[in-house]
């Protein structure tokens, strides 16, 4: 459920077009005035194949999931632990092991460590969060960079994103440059890496 979150949410960045459709062609007389003829070719990409496919994406995904899983467990045991305090305090008063005192002390004591908890624990998620959203700039930032510079002759006028099931119903497949872009990504991201970039 998450990952399908997260790729909804990538998809809402990708790139629409490149410079407003900017020209491809220059049309001139033998003076040095040029006029650009905006390029009619309009290619998409599907953004859902390209992120969940996409080498930068896994990587920082799987970053993501370790660390989310730990904070998880340690959410999951620091529960565990004011559950059970919480059954023994009510266990001792059942059984009429404390005194009135000790009692409130014991639920002033719970009270608190229930507060600490739901502070760390919305703490944590909204770290987490952050996180996320720092993964889905970093990925939009990667593809548009990348468009531009696969696109700077602007032989195309525009490329579109589309999820699996989106808007685009029936195109010529020879539109479709996914997969040269998730080459191109790939190799960039790769060559990146590779340098410590990352």
């Amino acid at each position: 459920m998450r990952k399908l979150f997260f790729i909804a949410s990538v998809m809402m960045f990708a790139l629409v077009g490149c410079k407003n459709g900017a020209a491809t062609q220059t049309v001139g007389s033998s003076d040095t005035t040029q006029v650009r003829v905006p390029s009619s070719q309009v290619a998409y990409i599907n953004i859902d194949s390209l992120v969940s496919k996409y080498d930068m994406y896994l990587d920082l995904r799987g970053d993501y999931e370790v660390k989310a899983k730990k904070v998880e467990n340690e959410l999951t045991s620091k529960g565990r632990s004011l559950e059970k305090d919480v059954r023994d305090y009510q266990d001792k008063a059942q059984k009429g092991l404390m005194t009135r005192s000790q009692m409130a002390e014991t639920e002033e004591k719970l009270q608190k460590q229930q507060q600490t908890f739901m502070q760390h624990r919305d703490t944590a998620m909204q770290e987490m969060a952050e996180e996320e959203q720092v993964m889905l700039n970093q990925i939009h930032y990667s593809i548009v960079e990348y468009l531009k510079e696969f696109n700077k002759d602007y032989r195309y006028g525009m490329i579109i994103s589309t999820p699996a099931a989106g808007p685009i119903l029936n195109a010529d497949p020879m539109l479709d440059i996914t997969s040269v872009v998730l080459k191109g990504l790939n190799e960039k991201y790769a060559a990146e890496k590779a340098k410590g970039k990352k």
